[in-house]
This record gives C-alpha cells, structure tokens and sequence, in this order.
C-alpha cells in the first residue's frame, strides 16, 4: 500500500511539473511579441539621436559596460554625413596591449552595412598601421586607394562604432572631415596605393572568408 501511495504522489507531482512546464512555456511565449517589437525598433533612432547630440562627423565614448558581457569592452561612436566628394579622416594610436579592436559603419537606422560585400569594417587583422603604430583610414563613399578604407556602400548618412576589448588604454580616436581629392595628403608619404585591381581581388578574399566563418 506504501508503495502505491508513493507512486501515485510521483504521477500527480511529474503532472504538477508537466503543467508548471506548460504555463511557464506559454508565458514566455506569450512574451515574444514585445521583446520582437522593442528589439526591432530599439536602435533604430540611434543615428538620430547622435546627430541631434551634434556628433555629426565627430567621435564620443560610448559607455555599454553595463550591461551584460560588456564589461570589459569600450565603445566609441559618432553620426556621419558626407557627399560623394567628401571624406572622413580617421587616426588613432593602437594600445600596445589589446585582446581585439574593430570599426564597423551602419546605415542611417544603425543597420551594420553589408561587410561580406563591401570593406565597410576592419578589425586589428585586417587593418594596416604606419611604422609608428597609427591606424590612419578614409571613410568614404568612394575608394581613396588606401588600405584602409570603409565604404559607406551608397549610404549618404549613418554612424561610425569602433570598439576596444582587453585593452590597456581605451583612446578616443581623431575624425574629421576633409575633401576626398585631399585626404590622401594626411597619410604619410610612404603609404601604398591599392589599385582597383588590388581592391577587387582583397573583396574576393573578404567575401571567402565572410562564407567561411564560423556560426556559433
């Protein structure tokens, strides 16, 4: 009879479980509709409130350390505006000691500009420094003929993000505005010129290593 008793109190429980199962399933469920609203629309005016900030073609720190994960990563990030025959320059001296950097553009709506296509990120890889460890770029809607340049792919208006994480320092890089036909005077005399053709075949490789990439 003990036993019975016993086995009976295991069904009701693991039925009690199974509903506790249930209604904690639809719950989150029933949840799903708001977080996809507030996650489809919670940076899309990201780009406008820098602009109204007055960060248009200039760089702020932008503190996320405290949220989640992001502790040990500094962000800085500015809105940019620039015609077909207008650039922006970019310098910045690298930590000496840094786990990984990164500079990506978005589009006016905060939409990360197609990478797999257009050089429109770089990261500590894939950048080139001057003898004096300066990463000096253009960013621009057309190619300057330096390395290190990001495409604004067509987009007249979006926001330039770098990133440092574990690194010793966390400067503020330098950006502004100049005349396309004249930013390439701002980078040192032995700076190479990237060819058309070179540029092609780099966008090539990037498209091959962007269908290589590991998803985790």
């Amino acid at each position: 009879m003990e036993r019975i008793d016993s086995k009976q109190e295991h069904l009701e429980t693991g039925r009690f479980a199974a509903g506790s199962q249930a209604e904690e399933l639809a719950r989150r469920f029933a949840e799903l509709p708001a977080i996809i609203g507030n996650a489809a629309t919670m940076l899309v005016r990201q780009v406008e409130a820098l602009r109204n900030d007055g960060h248009i073609n200039s760089l702020k720190t932008a503190d996320f350390s405290q949220m989640t994960g992001l502790a040990r990563q500094s962000y800085y990030e500015g809105a940019y505006d620039l015609a077909d025959d207008e650039a922006l320059y970019f310098e910045v001296a690298i930590p000496k000691q840094c786990g990984y950097w990164s500079l990506i553009l978005t589009n006016e709506i905060y939409e990360t500009t197609d990478w797999y296509n257009n050089q429109s990120s770089l990261n500590g890889a894939q950048a080139v420094l001057d003898s004096e460890g300066i990463f000096r770029a253009v960013i621009s809607a057309r190619d300057p003929g330096v390395h290190n340049w990001l495409d604004t792919a067509g987009n007249r208006r979006g926001a330039v993000q770098g990133r440092w994480l574990d690194c010793d320092e966390r400067p503020l890089p330098i950006m502004r505005k100049e005349s396309l036909a004249q930013v390439r005077r701002l980078f040192p005399a032995d700076t190479p010129t990237v060819t058309a053709a070179a540029r092609e075949a780099a966008l090539r490789e990037r498209r091959l290593r962007a269908q290589m990439r590991t998803i985790w």
